[in-house]
């Protein structure tokens, strides 16, 4: 793949995958606020484990089909040939672990590092989403005033 083909379809799949990570994390917040409702007068500890564990479910789903939707790419591209090698590469760049054991060759390499890009990117939008469960479903938590 030429060099502005590599930034041109990283870039678009890092945009499809940031948009579908909203798009999924937006929709659970419906979810959640449905579950809300329907546990108002369940006990509190049953109504926020279940908030949690809703919220991280769908947060965790939408990575899995980032991490898919990059592995299907490299395949795509011709950047890996066996589906089990371009997953893992998926997973492992994704993540940012990137152990090195697998590298592309110079024709997909900027490609590769969006998918790394994509992972910062999600997994910083998904820390914020949790962040706010957690201040909503715990508001009298105090901070140490020191």
């Amino acid at each position: 793949m030429i060099f502005l083909g590599q930034i041109f379809y990283g870039s678009t799949l890092l945009v499809a995958c940031a948009l579908l990570h909203v798009v999924i994390l937006a929709g659970s917040i419906q979810i959640i606020v449905s579950l809300t409702q329907k546990l108002e007068h369940a006990h509190h500890l049953l109504r926020e484990n279940v908030i949690l564990a809703v919220g991280v479910m769908l947060m965790v789903l939408a990575h899995a089909f980032e991490i898919w939707l990059w592995a299907l790419s490299f395949m795509w591209t011709g950047a890996v040939q066996e589906f089990e090698t371009s997953f893992y590469f998926s997973l492992v760049t994704y993540t940012t672990l990137g152990y090195g054991d697998i590298t592309l060759e110079q024709g997909h390499r900027i490609y590769g590092t969006f998918a790394s890009i994509t992972g910062l990117l999600c997994f910083g939008i998904s820390t914020a989403f949790l962040l706010g469960i957690i201040v909503r479903l715990f508001p009298n938590i105090q901070q140490d005033p020191r």
